[in-house]
Formats: C-alpha cells, structure tokens, sequence
C-alpha cells in the first residue's frame, strides 16, 4: 500500500524567491551550457538568482492534494497514474489472451531475454496495440500504432527491448510449468497493460482524477508555518522552534511528533501526564 495522496495543483507565489536568468543565458537546456553560462555571468547579474534555479523559483501558497478514497481497496481507486479497465474490458481481454495459451504467438520466446531482432520486437508491439483497439473497439491509425510501437521499443527503462514477448516458466508466472492456461494469464497481463497506457493517452484533461474537487486537501504552507512557530514545542527538549520556517525538523512516520534535527540523538522527556 502507497500513499493515497498525490499533487494535484500548486498555486505558487506571484514574487520571486531566486528570479530567472537572463533569457540568453538559460537559451540552452544543455546542463553542461548552464553552467559555463552561470560561471561566465557577471556578479552583478548573479545577484537574487541562483546557479539551479534558471527558470526561477517561486514558493508554493497552496498544495492542492487529491486524496484517493480507496473505495476498491487500493490506492489509485480513481484511477490517477492509468485509466482503470472495467471488468468488461477486463473481461473481453482475458478471453482474448485465450488464443494465445492454445496457439502462442506474441510469446515466442522461451527465455529471460529477447533473442529477435529490434525490428521483429517493434512489429511485434504494433501488433498488440491494434490487437488491444480491435476487440476494445477503438479508433487506431497506424501512424498512432507506429509511434506507440517505436517508443515501446525504443525507449525503455530498466529491461531490454522486447521482454514483453518472453516467456520463461518461473520467471514471468513464478511457475516451473508451461501450460496454456499459465500463458494465457500472463499475456491477459500484457493486454491490460497495453490498455491501460493506450486509454490513459486518450483521456481527455478534464477526466483526470486531478479534477476530481469532492477528493481534495488543500494544504496552507503559510498557515503550517505559523502554527508550528507560535504552538509548536520539540518533543525531546520541549523548546519551541525559533527560526522562521525552520526546516530542519524531523517528525515520526504518523507527524505527530516533531523534534530539532540537533535533537535527533536526544530520548524523549517522559510525558508526567501519563501514568
């Protein structure tokens, strides 16, 4: 289980904490120009700015939070990282995968990697995305399939291009057998994954769960900042937190206590109140 919070908005403040570079300077987003441009500039420019903050920096007023209810037990019921599937689409791609546990084709490969080539892998992909819109009854062009293929290919993270079509028994499915009805759990995975990033790229702004208003927390770092000033007291030596806006104070993993960083080695006074 993650946290059912996640940034929705952020009203920022109309004045400059550190103020942008001159437009001439933060021209290139190469990093390494950046900072030949910061050392080249001339002092009385670096003045209010900072070598980081090219673009500038302005404080947040307000967070806005969207707080997923966990109506279904999880925590992106609403769907905020992907569109969730209904359990029709669910289903109509389970019985898909069926064809694929009796006649396999996408799942070609019986080993930890892709042995194809980037060619075969990428139309491969292209298959499963016009796969995905014909039995979810989707528009599709090919230039949308081609483009979807090419970045699934093309621009990966962690494992190689391809691994979507490899199966090995007690690699994927966490089974020494290789039966139909494994392969046929495994590519339903697939599929739904398939949907999910193709419907989350046609969502319209406006049903992003961001907009979801009934689901909001709105948070006042002004407001948070004061009280912690004016009633807050360190729970180890039980003195208040003078500096304006400190931040260097740790709190327990339910922020129901909260100490100064310099008191982090430091027992907590017993509470008399308690017996």
């Amino acid at each position: 289980m993650h946290d059912p919070m996640t940034v929705a908005l952020e009203i920022k403040s109309p004045f400059y904490k550190h103020k942008p570079w001159p437009k001439k300077a933060r021209r290139d987003p190469n990093p390494f120009a950046l900072r030949r441009a910061w050392k080249e500039m001339p002092e009385s420019i670096k003045e209010g700015r900072d070598s980081f903050w090219h673009d500038g920096y302005r404080e947040s007023v307000f967070t806005i939070w969207h707080v997923d209810p966990q109506s279904d037990g999880s925590d992106d019921s609403c769907g905020y990282s992907y569109v969730r599937l209904t359990k029709k689409q669910v289903e109509i791609l389970r019985n898909t995968a069926w064809s694929e546990g009796q006649t396999p084709h996408f799942l070609c490969c019986a080993a930890k990697k892709w042995t194809g080539s980037i060619t075969e892998a990428e139309a491969l992909t292209r298959g499963l995305y016009f796969l995905v819109c014909r039995v979810l009854k989707l528009k599709s062009t090919y230039e949308q399939a081609s483009k979807y293929a090419s970045e699934a290919t093309h621009i990966v993270d962690c494992c190689g291009f391809g691994g979507n079509f490899c199966f090995l028994p007690g690699y994927h499915t966490n089974s020494s057998k290789d039966t139909a009805e494994i392969r046929q759990d495994h590519f339903n995975g697939i599929l739904c994954g398939v949907a999910r990033n193709i419907l989350t790229e046609r969502r319209p702004w406006w049903k992003h769960p961001k907009w979801h208003i009934h689901h909001w927390k709105i948070q006042w770092h002004f407001g948070q900042r004061f009280y912690r000033w004016i009633f807050s007291r360190c729970c180890k030596c039980g003195k208040r937190f003078s500096k304006w806006g400190d931040c260097n104070v740790i709190s327990d993993w339910n922020g129901t206590r909260i100490w100064h960083g310099a008191c982090d080695s430091i027992e907590q006074k017993p509470d008399p109140s308690a017996k």
